[in-house]
């Protein structure tokens, strides 16, 4: 099945995919699901870039074992190509690429990205709830939450405000840390109802992860669990993930800038 999808990836056509992956709150571990969902992708034979919005710990960046050389701002100012601007993960799998001050109305160049099948952005809300202008453009956003009550609110928000922001109308969701399956689609059907309902926004499940200790102990090892243990429950869920995303339709419509969106 690997090689299959391998070869349909090759044989489709070629498009840089962005994807923002947010946490509905903080703690919720949308890092485990970037750095993992980036290795997954890696595995499946794409070149993949991951940037890490978090400049004050980093953690996407070390667990993937990257010493990049410069930051997307750098790349952006043109001080840095971004090739030489990223850093190569363990293995050479995943190139990370650190945030760095971010400056509205500058693109990475399309060439630059045209080198990547797939860009994942660790993503970092500002204190009113907006993205960088990078994620905030990104053709898929990927929630991650936890099942548990604060979370599925702090989830229902994020929905809320990132539509209102970004005109957005199709939310990806991933539940970390869940027991079981059947809990995790009665949250979400939950979740897409009510958001159909008051937003007029579409909700889908882009699957879970179970409350795997192997994901911690990569953590204490310093790298990604896809990467440390590649049997674990964790990896089997974030690689199911990972398949399921060349089917995702690519958003296509100019998003809505934060400083002129309507207000929630």
């Amino acid at each position: 099945m690997d090689q299959a999808e391998s070869l349909r990836r090759m044989l489709a056509p070629r498009a840089t995919r962005r994807i923002a992956v947010v946490a509905s709150e903080r703690g919720a571990g949308a890092t485990t699901v970037a750095l993992g969902l980036s290795h997954a992708l890696a595995m499946q034979g794409e070149r993949v870039l991951l940037l890490d919005e978090d400049p004050a710990t980093a953690r996407a960046t070390r667990l993937a074992g990257a010493t990049p050389a410069g930051t997307l701002a750098d790349v952006q100012d043109g001080r840095l190509p971004l090739e030489a601007a990223a850093g190569a993960g363990t293995g050479g799998a995943v190139s990370v690429l650190p945030a760095g001050r971010q400056r509205a109305g500058l693109e990475v160049p399309a060439a630059a990205l045209s080198a990547f099948r797939s860009v994942l952005v660790d993503a970092t809300a500002d204190a009113e709830g907006a993205l960088s202008p990078f994620a905030g453009s990104a053709h898929n956003v990927v929630i991650v939450m936890r099942p548990e009550l604060a979370s599925i609110t702090a989830a229902y928000a994020c929905i809320k405000r990132l539509h209102h922001l970004y005109a957005w109308r199709r939310f990806h969701l991933v539940v970390n840390m869940a027991a079981a399956e059947a809990a995790v689609q009665a949250i979400l059907r939950n979740l897409a109802r009510t958001a159909s309902q008051y937003l007029g926004v579409e909700v889908l499940c882009a699957g879970w992860l179970p409350a795997d200790p192997l994901v911690a102990r990569g953590v204490q090892l310093g790298r990604c669990v896809v990467e440390a243990f590649p049997a674990a429950p964790a990896t089997s869920a974030l690689r199911r993930t990972a398949g399921s995303i060349g089917g995702w339709p690519l958003r296509t419509e100019a998003p809505a800038s934060a400083a002129t969106a309507v207000p929630a």
